[in-house]
């Protein structure tokens, strides 16, 4: 079923559950998936704050994809940037160059290099490092 409101705004609502809307201008899509995972994508990176996770457009594009079973929010940036947020207080982030920073919610950040080094920084200031 497809409505088109006086706004412009787009719905389609699917037989599944699955509920997708495009803004009057379709530089905004948000789609709800049966399961509760929610994804949105914009051209400018405006996020709406209900929403949580990303994936999947053009590369101009923010990107937030909220997994409903793992309360995982999933942020793609336009540069290439990944953005993790687990319901732990973990947080991830995935830089295009291959490093990858950790913080645990003991405040540890740990950083795994592309080059296969490690290091991690402890709340007390100490730091390990390795590979």
């Amino acid at each position: 079923i497809e409505k088109v409101y006086k706004n412009g705004c787009h719905v389609i609502l699917f037989p599944n559950g699955t509920r997708k809307e495009a803004s009057a201008d379709g530089k905004t899509v948000t789609v709800t998936f049966f399961n509760g995972d929610v994804k949105q994508v914009t051209p400018d990176g405006r996020v709406r704050k209900h929403l949580r996770r990303g994936g999947g457009a053009d590369s101009v594009s923010l990107q937030i994809y909220y997994y409903a079973a793992t309360h995982t929010t999933h942020t793609t940036y336009p540069e290439g940037l990944e953005v993790l947020h687990f319901s732990s207080g973990q947080i991830e982030k995935h830089f295009p160059d291959g490093r990858k920073e950790i913080t645990f919610p003991d405040q540890t950040i740990k950083n795994l290099f592309a080059d296969g080094q490690e290091e991690s920084i402890f709340p007390d200031g100490t730091i390990v490092r390795g590979q």
